[in-house]
């Protein structure tokens, strides 16, 4: 339910391909869309660590696009330009393979050309700035026959926006939500997290896994599915993997009952306000009254089908990814000091707890004290590796599934990145090997 790289070239050359059919009797209009698509394609070639050489003498000024297909081509070509400038650290291994590179370029360039060649076709030779069109278009072709390889864009090809695509229905809204769900919890830091907060999103995975468990149960059981062998095989085991953590968080939410305390009440944490707008899109899609809806009515076609896994897809991979967040801040807050055992509990490991190190009767020491030592948690931590392992072999096999990557799949990076200059040689394709660009903070 997220846009790729990949699918956003496939869209721009779609574009490229009707802009090229059509006619246009304004040469005017057509020299100032062809000048958005040339300052779109030099925007998304400096992403790629490429620029385009020919002088800009002759190029006609700015102007303002047009609605038609060729001024659309534009917008196409910008978008996959932005969609490289939202990535962050994560997924900078996509962007050092040269042959990847390679392939984007050529890729950019041959839909620039075709509208290059749409452009030539609609306008005179005498018309203002065609000679540098044509000048243009043939560095372009060099371009576009660089990539010898042939075989895709490689790791470019799954990059993606870091929200899933807003489409109509209820069903994209809870993807949306649940990815809004995963990025509230990133942006909390473990300084600022309390227990009841880590009750609360026990609770609140619990619920989630329990949804996306439902899910998966109505695509196994619903008769117009149309699944395949391997797709029902995948499904069944995500099922066991699920059913496995729902023991491992049964687990944890007890040690946070029976061991763990401070301050009591409710959580008013960043993901509790973003699970409760999740679970209010989770029962406007999926609930009918007080129930869930039938799985012969939740897939009551294979396209319907897609779709849930689609949403099991997002929701599982929020989930996982909260999960280990929550547990690099439980590790945090343990060797910090920060999380209240009982003192029968913390003297079984350091006996210093029996008596007050100051002296005093016993009946007047604390019932809970603060404790540094793993052995106090050990239970609590295993617990959660073991939930944290469940999700991310049940996250993976719904992945797969739904046709996704991990490079579509990020945390949080409240980062903005600028393209780094990049003096490549087009006509000779050398590769000086420069590092990934910067992040500018």
């Amino acid at each position: 339910m997220r846009a790729t790289y990949e699918d956003l070239l496939r869209t721009a050359r779609r574009t490229a391909v009707s802009a090229k059919r059509g006619v246009y009797p304004d040469e005017a209009q057509v020299m100032a869309d062809w000048q958005a698509v040339l300052s779109a394609t030099k925007y998304h070639l400096r992403w790629l660590r490429c620029r385009l050489r020919t002088s800009p003498r002759g190029e006609p000024g700015p102007s303002g696009r047009s609605d038609n297909a060729l001024g659309r081509l534009a917008q196409a070509i910008g978008a996959g330009a932005d969609l490289l400038a939202v990535q962050d650290a994560a997924a900078s291994s996509a962007f050092e393979v040269r042959e990847d590179l390679i392939a984007a370029r050529a890729e950019v360039a041959s839909i620039a050309l075709i509208g290059a060649r749409a452009a030539v076709r609609n306008t005179e030779a005498r018309t203002h700035g065609r000679t540098h069109l044509l000048r243009v278009a043939e560095e372009l072709a060099v371009l576009a026959d660089a990539d010898v390889r042939r075989a895709g864009l490689g790791g470019l090809a799954g990059l993606a926006a870091s929200w899933p695509t807003a489409l109509v229905g209820d069903l994209s809204a809870v993807a949306a939500a649940a990815a809004r769900w995963e990025r509230a919890h990133a942006s909390e830091t473990p300084q600022t997290v309390l227990t009841r907060d880590l009750r609360s999103t026990t609770a609140q995975l619990r619920t989630v896994v329990s949804v996306a468990r439902h899910l998966v149960t109505s695509l196994l059981s619903a008769p117009n599915a149309g699944l395949d062998r391997a797709t029902r095989h995948s499904l069944l085991t995500v099922s066991s993997e699920l059913q496995g953590f729902e023991a491992s968080s049964q687990g944890v939410q007890a040690g946070w009952r029976r061991r763990l305390a401070d301050l009591s009440g409710p959580s008013q944490s960043p993901g509790e306000e973003a699970y409760v707008e999740l679970k209010q899109a989770v029962d406007s899609a999926l609930r009918t009254g007080n129930r869930f809806r039938d799985a012969g009515d939740l897939a009551p076609n294979p396209r319907a089908a897609a779709q849930l896994i689609d949403v099991a897809d997002e929701l599982l991979w929020a989930a996982e990814q909260i999960c280990r967040n929550q547990q690099s801040t439980v590790e945090w807050l343990i060797r910090a000091g920060r999380i209240f055992v009982p003192r029968r509990e913390a003297a079984l490991v350091d006996l210093r707890y029996l008596r007050r190190p100051t002296g005093g009767s016993r009946p007047l020491q604390a019932k809970w004290v603060r404790i540094a030592r793993w052995e106090c948690f050990e239970e609590l931590t295993n617990d959660l590796a073991d939930a944290a392992r469940y999700l991310t072999t049940a996250s993976g096999a719904v992945r797969r599934l739904a046709g996704t990557s991990t490079r579509s799949r990020r945390r949080a990076e409240l980062v903005t990145r600028i393209p780094q200059v990049y003096l490549e040689d087009v006509s000779q394709m050398n590769d000086p090997g420069q590092e990934f660009a910067g992040l500018v903070r």
